[in-house]
């Protein structure tokens, strides 16, 4: 399901200043994990308590945000153009590209200073295209937005239960098989195999649908799974950034067919897990029998 704002662009444009800023530091929480989203802007935007700053609204440009925009695109300060959130050592920082209105960059960065500052993160605004974020693992595409769309479509079909028994079925497997590799400071980016890359991705995916999912859940049926959402919520980013640091490995070793399947089913993808599985156990069951024979030669030299 695409990202939607929790509440009705009327109701939105009647808030108060500082109500707003709350409800907006809360959404972006949400939409940090949507990957890059459409946005529109207006760098002096009057609220209802009188307060002026800058108004962001963001998620998918059809229906509502786009008939809004289309609107008001030709009063100054408003523009529209996509965004997206990086997490840097520093925070979070929004990056916002304008390709479209009479908005100015500069102009919204300065009129929605307080803004920004009430909700804790950095801002970049641009003219054009969003630029080329760092290759840093943390940024790697591990392919968000096509994962994205098939989890939108693979929810409609999935219970909340079923979802969850799937993200604790792959996150049991990515500690078992993964994370010890992850953890070892002497492992090499060579160890890293397009096994261990299918199953950080199954997790990683599987967290995706429980993110989509809570989204779409009422806020009263939601607390009967708060304890699994705050979970998830913290797991959401290690998760991605493990499948990233995999897929950086195997690229720059030239390690091919790193991409993402996003054509498979819930049950092809649950199948390759478990032939990756066989694979690894494989491997597993050599160096162990290479550890033998090297622990015999060990023993045999004592003796000499």
């Amino acid at each position: 399901m695409a990202f939607r704002h929790k509440k009705k662009i009327e109701e939105i444009l009647a808030m108060g200043f500082m109500e707003y800023a709350k409800f907006l530091k809360k959404e972006i929480r949400r939409a940090e994990k949507s990957g890059a989203l459409d946005a529109v802007v207006c760098s002096d935007h009057t609220f209802s308590d009188g307060k002026e700053s800058a108004l962001l609204l963001f998620g998918k440009f059809t229906g509502e945000l786009a008939k809004f925009f289309k609107k008001n695109k030709s009063n100054a300060g408003f523009a529209k153009g996509r965004c997206y959130f990086e997490q840097t050592e520093e925070g979070v920082t929004m990056h916002v590209a304008l390709n479209a209105g009479k908005g100015k960059p500069d102009k919204v960065k300065k009129g929605g200073k307080k803004l920004w500052s009430k909700l804790g993160l950095n801002t970049e605004f641009y003219k054009g295209e969003l630029p080329q974020l760092s290759k840093d693992p943390d940024k790697v595409n591990i392919g968000e937005e096509t994962l994205k769309e098939q989890v939108d479509a693979d929810n409609d079909q999935q219970t909340i239960k079923l979802l969850i028994k799937n993200y604790k079925q792959t996150k049991t497997v990515l500690f078992q098989k993964v994370l010890p590799l992850i953890k070892n400071k002497e492992t090499k980016d060579t160890a890293y195999s397009n096994q261990h890359f299918d199953i950080a991705k199954a997790a990683f995916k599987a967290a995706a649908s429980l993110v989509d999912k809570f989204d779409e859940l009422p806020d009263k049926k939601l607390q009967k799974f708060q304890q699994i959402q705050e979970t998830v919520n913290k797991d959401y980013p290690q998760l991605k950034r493990i499948a990233a640091k995999i897929k950086k490995a195997l690229m720059e070793n030239n390690v091919v067919d790193v991409e993402l399947k996003d054509n498979l089913t819930d049950e092809e993808q649950a199948a390759s897990v478990e032939i990756s599985m066989q694979a690894l156990k494989v491997e597993f069951e050599k160096l162990e029998a290479l550890k033998e024979k090297a622990m015999e030669a060990i023993r045999y030299l004592k003796k000499q």
